[in-house]
């Protein structure tokens, strides 16, 4: 008898890993400074090391961890300086994806867009942060798939993913998103009218702007001061 191809997609067990402990580090179960015990780890989640030691190699090339030789694999700190390159980072892949996927974007993907964004602005008013930031990574990841260039994609996640996992405490503002969202329609009326310099204002001038967005990633990330930080902008 022919079995039937499955129409759900198992993820491996690597990535299984590497999502539980990026969640475990948001909720600040692992903190900076703390080291991680790979075979204590295995043991308690009933796997072998090698899926843990994958997932760690990942974590470490997007700068969550750093494993040291001999001692172990600790986590590290998470600075405001930190955070100005991933915006910078993110700001360039966007604008780099745009370049070819401004070719493939439809009024239907604008659509959507805007329905989406509609859903992040609800969100706000509800106080439901985790739908938000689940929605606010797929408006952005609708037009980086249209992109001819696919490893800007996991680029592009694997930064993204740094700014929300991180071993801080993170206090909600619906003040930003009020602020995220109205630049997302900005976007999207830009795209709709194919401006690529109005396009890369609202992306790299905007809503990746560390400078313009600073006031609310202060409170975001509870850092208070530039002066506890380590960015000296």
């Amino acid at each position: 008898m022919n079995v039937p191809a499955t129409k759900f997609y198992i993820k491996p067990l690597r990535e299984q890993v590497c999502e539980y402990l990026k969640k475990e580090i948001g909720s600040h179960n692992i903190r900076p400074g703390d080291m991680i015990n790979l075979r204590q780890l295995s043991t308690e989640l009933g796997i072998s090391i090698t899926p843990l030691r994958d997932a760690l190699l990942q974590l470490e090339g997007e700068g969550m961890v750093h494993i040291l030789p001999r001692r172990g694999i600790i986590l590290r700190e998470f600075t405001l300086k930190d955070i100005e390159n991933y915006y910078d980072m993110l700001a360039t892949l966007e604008c780099h994806a745009m370049e070819s996927a401004i070719f493939n974007i439809n009024k239907e993907h604008c659509k959507v867009m805007r329905e989406i964004n509609a859903q992040i602005l609800s969100c706000a008013y509800t106080n439901d942060f985790d739908t938000s930031r689940t929605l606010n990574k797929t408006f952005h990841t609708i037009y980086l798939n249209l992109a001819d260039n696919s490893y800007i994609q996991t680029l592009w996640s694997n930064t993204w993913s740094r700014l929300y996992y991180c071993p801080t405490n993170i206090v909600h503002s619906i003040d930003w998103e009020i602020v995220c969202c109205d630049q997302h329609d900005r976007l999207i009326e830009a795209i709709e009218k194919k401006d690529r310099h109005k396009i890369t204002s609202c992306i790299k001038d905007e809503h990746w702007s560390f400078k313009k967005q600073k006031e609310y990633i202060l409170r975001y990330y509870d850092f208070g001061s530039v002066d506890k930080t380590a960015s000296k902008k």
